[in-house]
């Protein structure tokens, strides 16, 4: 009988399986040197690149064979439209943080014409000598900088609570493992 697993502990399984990955050395070349026997040294290490690659495959197949069933769960049951989504509000976030940042908030107008009147009557060489020759503001009224701070807000509040649907359908659902992927995990004393 196959066994079940949740989908936060195939995440934790394709986790660990990628570690034994990484750290299984295959070495198909070797140094022999006048002191040993060659035959067996060169079919011990024949023996060994093979045993680890034949573990390396059986690994690698238990890690895709968690992965696509993983993959349609996470569809079935809407783990991948909210991940979606959540990325959308990740991004949409950062495009209006730089329109509440307080460089994008208008200067006062009499400001702003007071700072153009006083370049316009400089005398010409300041003009043209380094002197600033514009006046820098923002452009959004503080209503629209407040109005999207409140977006902004509602946006996060989203986003935790689909983090909180996934996090709860992570847990919640379960995936079977095939007899195969299970047997290579438990050879691997990961299960």
């Amino acid at each position: 009988m196959a066994i079940k697993v949740t989908l936060r502990k195939a995440n934790a399984l394709q986790n660990q399986i990628n570690d034994l990955l990484k750290n299984i050395q295959v070495k198909p070349v070797i140094e022999v040197s006048e002191f040993v026997d060659t035959v067996a040294t060169l079919q011990a290490a024949n023996d060994a690149v093979m045993a680890a690659d034949a573990r390396r495959s059986d690994l690698l197949m238990a890690l895709y064979s968690i992965r696509a069933t993983v993959g349609i769960a996470n569809f079935q049951c809407g783990i991948g439209n909210r991940l979606s989504h959540v990325a959308y509000v990740d991004k949409r976030l950062h495009q209006l943080d730089q329109l509440t940042n307080e460089n994008a908030k208008m200067k006062d107008l009499q400001i702003i014409n007071g700072q153009l009147e006083k370049i316009r009557n400089r005398r010409e060489e300041h003009r043209l000598y380094g002197y600033e020759n514009t006046v820098n503001t923002g452009v959004l009224q503080q209503a629209q900088i407040d109005s999207i701070a409140g977006i902004m807000r509602e946006l996060k509040k989203q986003k935790q609570k689909l983090n909180d649907e996934v996090l709860e359908l992570n847990v919640r659902t379960e995936v079977e493992l095939t007899d195969e992927v299970e047997a290579v995990l438990v050879k691997e004393g990961i299960l």
